[in-house]
């Protein structure tokens, strides 16, 4: 009679749930994972995908599929007793309900990802579109559409139509800076063909509270950046503090009131209820994060490391070692654990930084690793990187088709 195996539970489906789901031998272990989300967003290609460089879908993998050997339950995980190593859920769907399940665990792995942080900025849940997911990659073109097709209609003033045709980013980090970069591509590009009587009418600005885009960068290459983007007519406002959000205004301290069209919010993460109603040691400053050691386990309240809880990605830190909340280091720890269970690998975590690659339009970007370089090569690695972030080969060769009908035809998003 064959062994009983260990029941290891996922907690979340982003780049570290989905490589845990793929990587953790299921010969060896009964793996489940829990996620209200069904897909796992490729996030690096959201702003291609929402300016209609190829299809949204493509930018997320489904949970689903023959080589994925996880269990899954479309669920959220409302509470976890550590004594009894019980998961408490809910069904992640539209009906409501208080129906809830119990799901057991011999080892539990949370990696439940962050929400978007508004700040308590009145109106931002209200009007602002979020980057997050393919759902939101997919309310802007949508709303892309919309105000494009409103600019033309007759008797619309020129005021009414700048007003229409701005694009208000918040976020200088990678996200937001990309995003503007695909929009400016696409105002000065298609929607000029497609829509002559607008031309140079429609405009993007990006607004940040820090005093220079891409943090994460070196000074010298923030600046070419910034320089990048100006060149491609994006308004670069930094030093800038946001007051309050209506549905056609955007209101700082420094300016007033701004119209805009479209409001996108690409800055800031806020734990997720789960995070916070957890009995682990947390960050005391900024972000509420789930401290654990180097071997990536909780620490209970007592400072006693749980080794059957492991906790990464963006809603968990290594004590004393603060790393990013990118896809990259979530991945590197995702690595990390599948060493750990498959091979009883007991060597500390150990993060190797990646090169930092950001896209600033009209085929320019920054590379930041071995070498720091700009311009055309730079675009290169951003696209190429684009290509290898997705990870089946059905969804490559269809992201090139899509990019060889863009070249030939035009993007899709115009004519959707």
């Amino acid at each position: 009679m064959a062994a009983q195996k260990d029941k290891v539970v996922i907690i979340g489906s982003g780049w570290g749930g989905y490589s845990l789901g793929y990587g953790i031998d299921h010969n060896k272990y009964d793996v489940t994972l829990i996620s209200p989300e069904n897909t796992s967003a490729v996030t690096p290609l959201l702003a291609s995908a929402a300016c209609g460089l190829f299809d949204p879908r493509l930018a997320h993998e489904p949970l689903r599929r023959r080589d994925f050997h996880a269990k899954y339950y479309k669920a959220l995980v409302v509470d976890i007793d550590f004594d009894t190593k019980t998961l408490i859920c809910q069904p992640a769907f539209d009906e409501l309900t208080d129906e809830r399940f119990n799901v057991d665990y011999d080892k539990v792995i949370l990696v439940p990802g962050c929400r978007t942080n508004t700040f308590g900025i009145p109106g931002v849940t209200e009007n602002a579109i979020f980057v997050k997911n393919v759902a939101n990659a997919n309310a802007v073109r949508s709303r892309l559409n919309d105000i494009l097709e409103m600019a033309s209609l007759p008797g619309t003033s020129e005021d009414r139509q700048r007003q229409l045709l701005h694009v208000a980013i918040v976020g200088g980090g990678p996200t937001g800076i990309e995003m503007a970069a695909e929009l400016t591509d696409l105002f000065n590009g298609d929607a000029n063909v497609l829509f002559p009587h607008l031309k140079g009418k429609a405009s993007v600005s990006v607004y940040d509270v820090a005093p220079h885009i891409l943090a994460p960068f070196d000074q010298k290459l923030a600046e070419y950046a910034t320089s990048a983007l100006k060149k491609g007519r994006v308004n670069i406002k930094t030093n800038t503090h946001i007051l309050k959000v209506t549905q056609n205004t955007i209101e700082t301290q420094e300016d007033g009131a701004t119209g805009y069209g479209m409001l996108i919010w690409a800055t800031g993460n806020n734990s997720v209820p789960l995070v916070d109603k957890l009995n682990l040691r947390k960050t005391e400053k900024g972000l509420v994060r789930i401290l654990t050691d180097d071997r990536l386990n909780a620490f209970a309240p007592d400072g006693n490391a749980l080794r059957n809880v492991f906790a990464m990605g963006d809603a968990a830190d290594i004590e004393g070692g603060t790393l990013p909340t990118t896809a990259e280091v979530a991945i590197q720890k995702a690595d990390y654990i599948i060493n750990v269970l498959n091979k009883n690998d007991t060597s500390p975590f150990a993060y190797k930084q990646r090169s930092l690659v950001t896209y600033t339009g009209r085929r320019d970007g920054v590379v930041q690793g071995k070498r720091e370089y700009t311009g055309y090569g730079a675009w290169l690695s951003w696209r190429s990187g684009n290509f290898f972030w997705t990870r089946s080969w059905r969804r490559r060769i269809l992201m090139c088709y899509a990019w060889l009908m863009d070249w030939l035809d035009g993007r899709e998003i115009i004519r959707n």
